[in-house]
């Protein structure tokens, strides 16, 4: 790794870590149905709320074109349950998260038809308008073709890097929900490792619809 990418990862993991800590603090105040460490929640939640982590809300970022075009709001993590996923946490800031994306919307093209979802999830602050421009002037500059929305407290904390909460940190989910795998940073070579763990998914994986695209949140949902 030379100085000037360490230099960088040092500065995203800075200001990840400054967007979230205030997040992370009113976490400690929710109540889980039983107490649960970082080792065992590997799992995304169940749409019938069988399982231990309550389902999670993801606000939504409006996308006007491509195939991930939507005017929904909201998303809930449980409806990507079912097909192999791909968690892609990113800050709208980041030069490096910049020169990622491309080649998650690229990756994203490859297999969606295969039944494979991508969810990008910036660390921006959805209530802070700057924040919002940032992501949507993202989006624009990426050609992300995949839905983008915001992080939560509770992913970060239940799905991302107990150690290095650097960015992009790309966290994959098997078809059965597990998670399976965490990947920091972007080069060639990580890229090679996702695609390898995505057909090692689908290879377990039942076959699945490529119409089967991730639910948007029921208005009436509530937040967890």
């Amino acid at each position: 790794m030379n100085h000037s990418y360490a230099h960088r990862r040092q500065i995203f993991r800075a200001g990840f870590w400054l967007r979230l800590v205030a997040a992370s603090c009113v976490l400690l105040t929710v109540t889980w149905a039983k107490p649960l460490g970082l080792a065992d929640v590997t799992e995304l939640p169940k749409a019938n709320g069988a399982g231990d982590i309550p389902d999670i809300m993801i606000e939504l970022v409006p996308m006007k074109m491509g195939p991930a075009a939507s005017r929904s709001k909201h998303l809930m993590l449980s409806s990507l349950r079912g097909r192999v996923t791909l968690l892609d946490l990113f800050w709208s800031r980041c030069p490096h998260c910049e020169e990622h994306a491309p080649h998650i919307a690229e990756l994203y093209n490859q297999y969606r038809q295969r039944g494979v979802n991508v969810l990008g999830l910036a660390t921006d602050r959805s209530d802070n308008p700057d924040d919002v421009a940032s992501v949507k002037s993202f989006i624009t500059k990426t050609k992300v073709n995949y839905p983008i929305g915001f992080i939560t407290s509770e992913v970060v904390n239940l799905y991302a890097d107990p150690k290095d909460r650097g960015v992009p940190q790309m966290v994959l989910f098997g078809a059965d929900g597990k998670l399976v795998k965490r990947i920091i940073g972007w080069d060639e070579a990580r890229g090679k490792e996702l695609r390898q763990a995505i057909d090692a998914q689908l290879a377990k994986a039942p076959a699945s619809k490529s119409t089967n695209q991730a639910k948007p949140a029921s208005p009436k949902a509530k937040k967890s």
